[in-house]
């Protein structure tokens, strides 16, 4: 039986256009009615993911940042992972000195060089341009965002190896356009098992949705994992399940199929 449903939301819940099917939503709001826990796990910030939810019109938790912090749908942060300062600033070296588009986020507000595409009207937010992103990376931040095969590449060069930060990589058609390094701890899966601990859910009670790299720990550990036709090569593979496309509502047919039956 499921008791919580996590979803990601760009390329899963939303499709590659932006657009949040109608079938999505009418799902999650009968999955919620039955008493399902409802759970956002996306790297966006905050405000960006409570713009989706309350499209949504249901209790949901959020699982921002990649697990980086994570609020539960009393809306009570219980998780909230920073990456280490020598390493980020170290980072922030790089950066200048490359001038490559970094993003860096201290306290949901996004340090950004010149360089830098908010791509979304709802990324313009909460955004700072500096002229140095080392002179103004005074605090840890809970990410940092390289956009660009040169400046993901980057980072994965320099920080690939240290123990003090997890990588995320974001491929399409097998080319890489951005990496995300955040805290080691700061995972989907690790932050979705603790809200199920908090309430009291197992792993096997979870239906888990994405299709990036940073969801794979969340498609495995969950009871069924499902990832959307055309995810990256990494979720499909640790999927259970392969869903229509995010554009078909493919959330609609795992919630119906896993959660809904019966």
């Amino acid at each position: 039986m499921i008791r919580v449903i996590a979803t990601d939301i760009d390329h899963t819940l939303i499709d590659e256009r932006g657009v949040l099917p109608l079938i999505n939503v009418e799902a999650i709001q009968a999955a919620a009615a039955r008493g399902i826990r409802i759970v956002l796990a996306t790297a966006r910030r905050r405000q960006p993911t409570l713009e989706v939810a309350q499209r949504l019109g249901v209790p949901v938790s959020l699982v921002c940042h990649n697990g980086g912090r994570v609020w539960d749908d009393q809306d009570h942060e219980i998780l909230h992972h920073t990456i280490d300062l020598s390493t980020a600033r170290r980072m922030a070296v790089l950066a200048d000195q490359h001038n490559l588009p970094f993003i860096f986020t201290i306290d949901e507000i996004n340090l950004y060089n010149a360089r830098v595409s908010h791509g979304t009207p709802s990324m313009v937010l909460d955004q700072t341009a500096v002229p140095s992103l080392l002179t103004a990376v005074a605090l840890p931040p809970t990410r940092i965002v390289a956009q660009g095969l040169e400046a993901a590449t980057l980072m994965i060069e320099a920080l690939g190896r240290d123990q003090n930060v997890h990588l995320f990589q974001y491929s399409r058609d097998g080319e890489l356009y951005s990496a995300i390094a955040a805290h080691p701890q700061a995972t989907k899966e690790n932050a979705l098992a603790e809200l199920c601990r908090r309430w009291g859910c197992a792993p096997g009670e979870v239906l888990a949705l994405g299709d990036a790299e940073a969801d794979v720990g969340m498609l495995r550990w969950a009871g069924v994992g499902v990832a959307p036709k055309g995810s990256m090569p990494q979720a499909l593979a640790a999927a259970n399940w392969i869903s229509p496309s995010a554009r078909l509502g493919g959330v609609a047919v795992a919630i119906h199929r896993y959660a809904l039956l019966g």
